[in-house]
Order: structure tokens, then C-alpha cells, then sequence
């Protein structure tokens, strides 16, 4: 008995493997590409990572063919030609699609560490963003792209003859087979729950776990991932009562001072560009030296790895813990207060100035709905023509002058706060600073030397304001970016970014060494700073006061909660790992072997970290952010 499939079925399978043939060739591509952000991922574990990647290549294919699927296992002699160029139509469209997703995360990786997800669209859509900079800068690549979708549309298998005849009954058990195949191939598996991206770690060392998933399955990882489930490892009052989320602040100030209060936040500057955080002459000379009068904390994380992260962390407390920004997320409307909605209630008046274009991602509709304050983009700026960057919107200098004469107009007491942009990729600086700063191995080096010598001329001119003495600075970046010391890949290193406060005659000048800091500590800072004694919700705590602080994030979909050297980690299978990572060590040199003192700290983390994971989860499918 001949046991062969027909044709059609034959010519599905062969366009399938063309299809693996090429998820497999992206990555290869990305292990080639990106190795050295891999912080020195074991070599041994190489065939692993390739057949493991099958199986989510598989999946990503079952979702991006499902056109191509349906129309391949019914065949249908009649609509032959028809049939066979729409086939061929879905197929390119489904790979095409697929391919670009991969190729688009070879340089986006660099920056965030992770594959991009359903936050990737809101990026591209976002008018602010620059594409075809992108396509110029990176032209190679787009080459590359359209010769490997060339490559698939030449060798994509062709039917040479009309479809056989085939009995009914034939036909049926044929699309009832291989339809619960792509099923499975979509689920990934046989398991309860379907194969996810973070699954992958079950597999390979987590430096391997990039590599071995692809750029669709965290799309769709992510997508699925938006909406969590509700946690119950205790009480919401236990939880509550552990978290410690609802706060008052105590004021920093007597007799009722109110200083303005300007928070600077830095574009993808990261704690390895930073010489007052290393011990040695690096690209920010003037935070340098800065920094010699501030209160400086080196044991600072943000929150995430994208600029739309940071936001709801610094202006409400928020961490990033979904698989999408909180801005982009199905929550972007629950009801929350940020520290400006707090101040304008107590006659601060609060400003945000992001020279980009308004709107751009999300800044400015998430400022409002969290608070009273006035936002103003490039469409407020006098020289947009002029000072544009070509990119992404005004360059640092010219803004931070005009940033400089707005604070001028405020009446006191004001908030206010800018966010800088020209250290984010393509990393250009203005023509007439070309040759000026010598840079490094890295292309955002210059750029970086260019935004500290613009806060240089900032504070020259902020200095010389009536306001000045009266003002607390706090500086701080968004996220860390490239570095060519593996260590900025690992779990925590990753993270680490400048925070400073800087006002000489109102705080007094130190190096706080002994707790660790994030964007959630911010909110409770500033409200401290200003007096509020009004309750509210925060996931962090005051700077200003000894209460230990515990960062916590989400990295690949696996939770971590820092107090440093610690980093106790929450895999989704339900298990704890913790570790051991000073400054400067990398993912091979982590230590895992813990003391039995030790190993009752991570028992009481794991509490720790199981609460503020419950009532963050919990706040937002029940929209209780806000007190």
C-alpha cells in the first residue's frame, strides 16, 4: 500500500521547509550579527539553540501562512491557475513579513536587548519616527533583505502539472490531518499552555534565548501576553500590607519650602558612558564634574529598555513588568495619578518639553491622563526649521537654550522637565561639532560627549537665573544603550543608568552606595521634595529617606527584583533563582552558590517580590492605581 501524500500536499510540505530554510538562515544572521551583545553565550550550546529555533519557527509559521495553510490543503482542479498564484501571493506576503521582523530586530536588538514585540508597530506608526533614516543608515541590510525574499520567490516549489484527482473522502482526511498539524505547530506543542518566548529558557543558557526564538513569536508572545492573569499567591491586603505601594510622603523641607524642581532625563545614557560612575575619564566630562556637588546614587536601574517604559516609571511609579509598555498597553487608560498631578494640586507649575514631534510615543497623551501639565514639543518651538536634526526632532543645544528662557517665564514654585533626544540612533550631532569630540569604537559615543557638553552650556546659562539657587535638579537617564563591555547585557548590568540630584546650597553632596535606585523611586522623591502630604500610590520610595529599595523589572518575561549585589529572578514556571553580581562581572563569573544566610534573604525577596507582582497585577485589571 502506497503510503505517499498527493501532490499538493507534497508541494505544501516542500514550501515549508524553504520557508524554515529561511527563518533559520535569519538566524544565523543574528547570531553572526549580534555575538558580541550576547555577553558570551557558550558556544556549545550552538546546535541546541538551531534546533530548538526550528520548533519556533514552526509556530511563527503556523500564525504568519495561515492564508497560504488554508488554501494549499484544498485542492481545486477547476480555480487551478487562480488558486496557485494566491497561494503564491500569501506565501510571500506571510514570509516576507516574517523575514523583515527578524531583520529589523538585528539593530533594534543592540539597543533594547530583547526582541521586539507589539510595541514595535506603535514605534513604526509613531510620526516621529524616523524610517527612512533608518533604511539609509542601515542600507546594507535592506539589501540583504531583498535579496533573501528574492532568493525564496526564486526558489519557491512551483506545481508543474494540474492537480490530481483526488476522492472527497481523500481530500477530507488529508485537510482534517494536516489542519490539526498546523494547530499544534501554532500552540507549539502538546503542552497545557501554548510555547512562548521565554519558554526557550527551558532549553538554552538565557544569553541563547534571543537567538533561539524569532521576531514573530515574540509578536505574538507579546500580543497574547498584553492582558494578565489575576494573582493570588496571598491576600490583596497581605499583598497590600508587603508592597507597601500606599504612601505618604515626609517632607524633606522645613517650614514649608517649596524649591522648584527640574528633572532632566538623558536619552539612552547609560552608567558605562558616565566617568563619575567608573572611576575614569569617559564621555560626559561636565556630569563629571557635576556630580562632585551632587548627591549621586551608582546603584540606579531603570525600568525597562525603551524610552516608553521610563516615562509612566519616573512621572507614576509604575515599573515595566507587561509584555508591551504600560503607554501601549490595553491599561493606557486606567485611572492614575502621576507626582505632577499632586503638585499642580498644591500650586506648582508643571511643564514637559520633549523636542520631538508632539505625539510622539505616547509622552504626552499618558502625561495628561495622569495629571495636570503643560506639554510642549516641536510644534511649540520658535526654530523648528532651523535646529531640526533631520531625525528625530530638535537638536540637544539649541533646545536646552530654549528650554533655559522658558524656565525664565515660570512663576515660582514650577516643575519642570525635558527629555533629551539627540543621543538616540542614527547618534548624529550638528556639522559644526563634527571632529569636535573624539568619540570611540562606538557611534554613540560623540553623540554622547555632544549632549553632556550641551547641559554644560545649559547649567552656564541656568546658573546666572534668579530661580537657580532656589532649584533641585534631578538627572537621570531613560535607558542604557550599546556598550562593548558584556557586562551592560547581563540581567542587572543592562539596567544601570546616571542618577543624580543636584542642588549644592539645598542637599548636601554625597555617594549613596548603600541602596539601589530606579525610575519608581522618582515620584515618591519629588513629592517628598515638595511637601505633598497627600496620600498615593507609588511602587517605589523617597530617595531622601533610609527605607531599603528594591528595583524591580522584567527581563525576557522572567521578573527580577535587585537589591544589589542581589538579583532574585521569577521564571514563569513558578521557580526562583538568585545571584550574586557585583559591578563589572559578567554572566560567566555570576555566582550562584549561596550561603545559608543568604539563602534565608532570597526566601524573604521571594515574599517581597510575589506582593509587589500581586497588587501591580491586580491594580490593573481592577484599575487601582490610584489612591
Amino acid at each position: 500500500m502506497n503510503f505517499s501524500p498527493p501532490p499538493y500536499i507534497s508541494i505544501w510540505l516542500k514550501r515549508n521547509f524553504l520557508s524554515l530554510i529561511s527563518l533559520t538562515f535569519c538566524r544565523i544572521l543574528f547570531i553572526i550579527y549580534l555575538f558580541p551583545y550576547m555577553n558570551g553565550a557558550p558556544l556549545y550550546e550552538l546546535p541546541m539553540v538551531l534546533l530548538v529555533g526550528v520548533l519556533f519557527d514552526v509556530q511563527a509559521l503556523a500564525y504568519f501562512h495561515l492564508p497560504f495553510h488554508l488554501l494549499s490543503l484544498i485542492p481545486n482542479r477547476k480555480y487551478f491557475v487562480k488558486k496557485e498564484n494566491l497561494q503564491r501571493f500569501f506565501y510571500l506576503i506571510g514570509i516576507a513579513s516574517a523575514i523583515l521582523l527578524n531583520f529589523i530586530d538585528l539593530e533594534f536588538y543592540k539597543i533594547k536587548t530583547r526582541r521586539s514585540g507589539v510595541e514595535l508597530f506603535a514605534l513604526i506608526s509613531d510620526q516621529s519616527n524616523p524610517i527612512f533614516s533608518y533604511l539609509f543608515n542601515y542600507w546594507y541590510l535592506l539589501l540583504l533583505y531583498i535579496g533573501l525574499v528574492f532568493s525564496v520567490y526564486k526558489f519557491y516549489p512551483r506545481f508543474k502539472n494540474n492537480y490530481p484527482s483526488q476522492s472527497k473522502k481523500s481530500i477530507a482526511t488529508y485537510f482534517i490531518l494536516f489542519s490539526f498539524v498546523v494547530f499544534i505547530s501554532a500552540r507549539g506543542g502538546w503542552a497545557v499552555k501554548p510555547l512562548r518566548s521565554f519558554d526557550a529558557a527551558r532549553f538554552v543558557n538565557p544569553q541563547w534565548v534571543s537567538a533561539t526564538i524569532n521576531s514573530p513569536t515574540q509578536l505574538i508572545t507579546s500580543y497574547s501576553s498584553s492582558v494578565p492573569p489575576k494573582m493570588s499567591y496571598m491576600s490583596d491586603d497581605e499583598a497590600e500590607a508587603i508592597a507597601k505601594t500606599t504612601q505618604t510622603a515626609v517632607p524633606y523641607f522645613k517650614n514649608n519650602f517649596k524649591p522648584n524642581i527640574v528633572l532632566i532625563i538623558l536619552e539612552s545614557i547609560g552608567r558605562d558612558y558616565c566617568g563619575f560612575l567608573n572611576k575614569e575619564n569617559r564621555f560626559t566630562p561636565f556630569l563629571d564634574s557635576l556630580s562632585k556637588q551632587a548627591l549621586v546614587f551608582p546603584n540606579a536601574y531603570s525600568s525597562g529598555t525603551t524610552s516608553m517604559e521610563s516615562i509612566p516609571a519616573i512621572f507614576a511609579s509604575i515599573p515595566s513588568l507587561l509584555e508591551v509598555p504600560y503607554i501601549n498597553s490595553t491599561f493606557q487608560n486606567n485611572s492614575i495619578y502621576g507626582f505632577h498631578h499632586f503638585l499642580s494640586q498644591n500650586k506648582y507649575n508643571c511643564s514637559f518639553y520633549y523636542g520631538a514631534k508632539n505625539g510622539s510615543m505616547g509622552f504626552d497623551n499618558f502625561l495628561r491622563i495622569s495629571g495636570e501639565i503643560d506639554y510642549f514639543g516641536i510644534d511649540e518651538y520658535p526654530n523648528s526649521k532651523s535646529d531640526f536634526d533631520g531625525n528625530w526632532g530638535i537638536w540637544d543645544q539649541a533646545y536646552l537654550q530654549y528650554y533655559n528662557s522658558e524656565l525664565n517665564k515660570k512663576q515660582e514654585p514650577f516643575f519642570s522637565s525635558v527629555f533629551t533626544l539627540t543621543s538616540h540612533d542614527p547618534y548624529q550631532i550638528p556639522n559644526t561639532y563634527k571632529g569636535v569630540f573624539k568619540g570611540g569604537q562606538l557611534p554613540i559615543y560623540k553623540a554622547v560627549q555632544y549632549t553632556d557638553h550641551s547641559l554644560k552650556l545649559f547649567f552656564e546659562q541656568a546658573s546666572k537665573q534668579k530661580w537657580f539657587d532656589n532649584t533641585v535638579f534631578i538627572i537621570t537617564a531613560d535607558h542604557p544603550s550599546h556598550s562593548v563591555n558584556e557586562y551592560y547585557y547581563t540581567p542587572t548590568g543592562k539596567y544601570e543608568i546616571p542618577l543624580l540630584v543636584y542642588a549644592p546650597k539645598l542637599i548636601t553632596p554625597g555617594i549613596n552606595n548603600k541602596i539601589a535606585a530606579s525610575h519608581t523611586d522618582i515620584m515618591p522623591s519629588i513629592l517628598s521634595l515638595a511637601g505633598i502630604k497627600d496620600p498615593f500610590f507609588a511602587f517605589g520610595t523617597s530617595l531622601f529617606d533610609s527605607t531599603q529599595r528594591y528595583p524591580i523589572n522584567k527581563d525576557y518575561g522572567i521578573a527580577q527584583l535587585i537589591d544589589y549585589p542581589y538579583c532574585l529572578r521569577y521564571y514563569p514556571d513558578g521557580k526562583f533563582k538568585m545571584h550574586v553580581q557585583p559591578k563589572y562581572v559578567p554572566n560567566k563569573l555570576i555566582r550562584y552558590q549561596l550561603s545559608p544566610e543568604e539563602m534565608k534573604k532570597q526566601k524573604s525577596l521571594e515574599l517581597l517580590l510575589k506582593a509587589k507582582l500581586q497588587v501591580y497585577y491586580n491594580g490593573l485589571l481592577n484599575n487601582k492605581f490610584k489612591k
